[in-house]
């Protein structure tokens, strides 16, 4: 064969074979060439289904799902880079409504499903069970009904099943008990029932569990003590009864213990804060739990949030709270606390280094004797004080007035007495404030006009005398001022009347007030109740009463008025 032939011959085959090689590339890269054949069609047409289900979609998250793209690239589609089959939907808060296709258990790659904040309803289909691969299944916030699919079992890899905030009933299935990989079991706020099945010990990797706002009863099973990874416990809001099963206290990693809102009796265990060291969050109030609260949550030093309220503990309230710096909430309100002690208030001495604590709630228990000065060295960021309806006497403390941010204080119904410090009128972020139903006497400061974002200040039923404050003029975002059945006497000031903003009550009745009803009452065009009765006011009822249109409770008896 001639050279020149040859060389022809190898060139056209060269030129044949980039040909070949070019028009490869071309097809590779045209849309859904391989989502069209093989496998991948499945995935492909799986997802067409998902799409079929979605009946409304305000994002237009849908419109990316169409021919013109692989669906690789489809809005909240990842596909893994080997295979190229669909490995996770992220779909979350999209604000899609519809139902699930049950086509989705075709997604054979599919290891995360995340659909979360949406309005999807229907039941959960059974062919997510087809998932092997699935680690994550995030359907919470959605409007699922029926029951749990028994065969989310054959998903022996699943690590987060997280089907909370949605409308599921029956059981927790038996089957679940074989998902040896799971971490995170959380089905709160559902309408799930029966009792904790024993299972749960079988889920030894756990490491949270919440299960709150169900509809679960019986008692804490003592399986849940071979969960050694458990880090967070939820059972709250159910209707559990019972007492703590002792195993409980052997989870020594576990940082969240809610328990709250059930009917759970018995004490808790002394070593409580020895047995459980990294609590951060113990949450029982509105059990039945008696005896006393255990002196070892000192030992608890990561401890966050403190809400024991609502039971009945009772005893001396004798807590050490100077190792718990990160402490921000401590509410053993509604209780039976108390020693009868003349100093048992002293335990606030040690709550000084609490530097991060915002709320204290100490409410409705039997709390008696002093309030100690050290009520002044509590964090700055206190924003919530509570004392209400214990037996706390003496004197308030000048102090008080250190707390710069409070927002809320109550210390009504206990036994103050002496007169209230000037220094409440440093407490300009004041908002509520009740102190009735004590023996304060003296004079009303005129300081109280310095807390200019008052909402509510409650000074009835004490021993106050002398002229009520004008300065509380100054107040004018007032909608509640109750100053009833104390010694006051004078006028009432006109500056009381020009605070617009009154809306829900202005009781200054069973004092001594006299002189007239200023006819500046007519600006109340907001108040709904007015009180005046049993004073000695005098003088013509003013005809602006007739403007204050949203009132609804008017009491003038008593008084001399024409």
């Amino acid at each position: 064969m001639p050279l020149q032939y040859s060389f022809r011959i190898q060139t056209q085959s060269l030129v044949f074979i980039t040909l070949v090689l070019h028009m490869i590339i071309i097809i590779s890269t045209l849309p859904n060439a391989t989502a069209r054949t093989g496998k991948n069609e499945t995935d492909h047409l799986a997802l067409l289904a998902f799409k079929s289900k979605i009946i409304h979609d305000p994002q237009g998250v849908m419109s990316s799902w169409n021919r013109s793209l692989l669906f690789c690239d489809w809005e909240g589609v990842a596909c893994g880079s080997r295979h190229r089959r669909v490995i996770s939907i992220h779909l979350r808060s999209r604000g899609l409504v519809g139902s699930l296709s049950p086509y989705i258990g075709n997604l054979s790659f599919l290891r995360v499903l995340e659909l979360f904040n949406n309005t999807l309803q229907g039941e959960i289909p059974p062919q997510v069970g087809h998932l092997f691969r699935l680690q994550t299944l995030h359907l919470t916030r959605n409007n699922f009904g029926g029951e749990i699919p028994a065969n989310l079992s054959h998903c022996s890899n699943l690590v987060h099943l997280v089907v909370s905030y949605n409308h599921l009933v029956g059981n927790l299935p038996k089957e679940l008990g074989s998902l040896s990989k799971l971490k995170r079991l959380i089905i709160q706020r559902n309408h799930l029932s029966g009792g904790i099945p024993q299972f749960i010990g079988r889920l030894t990797s756990i490491e949270i569990v919440s299960t709150a706002q169900n509809l679960f009863t019986g008692s804490l099973p003592n399986a849940l003590g071979q969960l050694k990874n458990l880090k967070g416990l939820g059972f709250g809001g159910n209707q559990l009864s019972g007492t703590i099963h002792p195993s409980i206290y052997n989870l020594s990693f576990l940082a969240n213990l809610s328990l709250a809102g059930n009917q759970l009796t018995g004490t808790l265990s002394p070593s409580l804060g020895l047995m459980l060291p990294n609590l951060q969050l113990l949450q029982l109030w509105g059990n039945k739990f008696t005896g006393p609260i255990p002196l070892s949550i000192s030992n608890c030093t990561a401890l966050v949030s403190l809400d024991i309220g609502s039971n009945n503990f009772s005893g001396k309230l004798g807590i050490n709270f100077g190792g718990l710096q990160n402490i921000r909430e401590i509410y053993p309100s509604e209780n039976n606390l108390g020693s009868g002690e003349p100093y048992e208030m002293n335990f606030i001495d040690s709550m000084a280094n609490c530097s991060n604590l915002g709320t204290l709630d100490l409410a409705v228990n039997q709390f008696r004797g002093l309030l100690p000065n050290s009520m002044g060295n509590l964090s700055n960021r206190l924003f919530y004080l509570t004392l209400h309806q214990n037996f706390i006497n003496g004197k308030l403390p000048s102090a008080i007035g250190n707390l710069v941010n409070l927002n809320y204080l109550s210390l009504s119904t206990n036994r103050f007495k002496g007169t209230i410090p000037s220094t409440i009128g440093n407490l300009q972020k004041l908002q509520r404030a009740y102190l009735h139903g004590n023996t304060f006497y003296g004079e009303i400061p005129d300081s109280v006009g310095n807390l200019s974002l008052l909402n509510e200040l409650s000074l009835g039923d004490n021993r106050l005398v002398g002229n009520i404050p004008s300065s509380l003029g100054n107040c004018k975002t007032l909608l509640l001022l109750d100053l009833s059945q104390n010694n006051l006497n004078g006028t009432i000031p006109k500056q009381l009347f020009r605070i617009s903003a009154f809306s829900i009550s202005l009781d200054v009745s069973r004092n001594g007030l006299s002189g007239s009803l200023p006819a500046e009452v007519g600006n109340l065009k907001n108040l709904m109740e007015l009180d005046i009765s049993e004073n000695e006011l005098s003088g013509e009822i003013p005809t602006s009463l007739e403007s204050c249109i949203s009132l609804e409770n008017l009491y003038m008896e008593g008084n001399s008025l024409n």
